[in-house]
């Protein structure tokens, strides 16, 4: 079985790119964000290492995370980001393992991997092929607030809280562009499961 990971920045389109490749048979798109999620649910062993981090006060009174608090404080701080990133994506890489594993067992031909972190998580050592998709800044922006519901000061320290689009042209197999054009995206995802012969 093959596994391909899909990355870009927040706001690029990789949710809509990872949707229609689901649409293939026997092909599965793994959310790693909702990996993410589920590594944080109360009760996980992440979850109380990031308190023992941040604080508890990144804890809500139900014992679930409180995701705008932590992200208050590490989307403005690049050391703290890290740290955060440090302590969850092992977790998350650990998980992501057991899923392509079930997948193959299942008789999937492929995985694509949602992860928007592919690199700095180095989920990519899981990884055949990387594709990333990029998009206009100003369309992430506008994105970014609408699907969060963020001002646009907080949509940007999201924005500058990710690596360029130059840092990802450097490292993919594959570019996928959203310029928005829903004729234009669908070829081009046409054009990498050719390419990646699936």
């Amino acid at each position: 079985m093959r596994v391909i990971g899909i990355t870009g920045p927040t706001g690029a389109g990789k949710s809509v790119v990872c949707k229609r490749l689901g649409d293939w048979e026997r092909i599965t798109v793994i959310d790693c964000d909702q990996v993410a999620r589920d590594v944080v649910r109360r009760g996980q062993r992440c979850l109380l290492d990031l308190a023992v981090e941040f604080s508890s006060a990144i804890i809500d009174k139900d014992g679930e995370l409180n995701r705008r608090r932590l992200a208050g404080i590490v989307f403005r701080d690049r050391k703290k980001l890290r740290r955060m990133e440090g302590i969850m994506y092992p977790y998350i890489l650990d998980r992501i393992g057991m899923e392509t594993a079930a997948r193959e067992a299942a008789g999937d031909r492929a995985v694509f991997l949602d992860a928007p972190t592919l690199y700095q998580s180095r989920a990519d050592s899981l990884c055949e092929k990387v594709a990333a998709v990029l998009a206009p800044e100003g369309d992430r922006l506008v994105r970014i607030m609408e699907r969060d519901a963020l001002s646009e000061e907080e949509a940007r320290a999201r924005m500058m809280s990710q690596p360029g689009d130059e840092f990802f042209e450097k490292r993919a197999d594959y570019i996928i562009r959203n310029t928005g054009e829903t004729s234009a995206l669908r070829l081009q995802i046409l054009e990498l499961m050719n390419k990646l012969g699936l």
